[in-house]
């Protein structure tokens, strides 16, 4: 019989915790480790899986993406896109969940957006 995978402290990256928050759970038993002989803390992956069942996603990493164009030539000449795709990448890098992406063509100078009343 293969014994299951035990993780180290990585497994609080994995639910997205702080690692004093899992010594926290261990401590009031809400979380089953394995102690090492030295003593170390040890969570069987299928605790992980568990527990993630239970931990709700950080909503404060959520992201709305809303691209605007003055007109629809820009559009046309691919300005919208660009500028889309850059700050999709930019998300991606700051480890954003995009939510979702609001496109527009619409001059700046008036600040009724449509678009956004009826997304948000």
């Amino acid at each position: 019989m293969m014994s299951e995978k035990l993780l180290t402290f990585k497994a609080c990256r994995k639910l997205g915790i702080h690692p004093n928050t899992f010594r926290k759970w261990d401590k009031h038993g809400k979380l089953m480790v394995v102690r090492t002989v030295g003593g170390r803390r040890r969570i069987p992956e299928s605790e992980v899986e568990r527990l993630m069942g239970f931990i709700k996603p950080d909503v404060s990493k959520n992201a709305i993406i809303y691209v605007r164009v003055s007109s629809y030539d820009q559009k046309q000449k691919g300005d919208l896109e660009r500028q889309k795709q850059s700050l999709l990448d930019y998300a991606k890098s700051k480890g954003y969940n995009i939510v979702t992406v609001l496109e527009d063509v619409a001059s700046g100078l008036n600040e009724n957006r449509k678009i956004i009343k009826q997304n948000i």
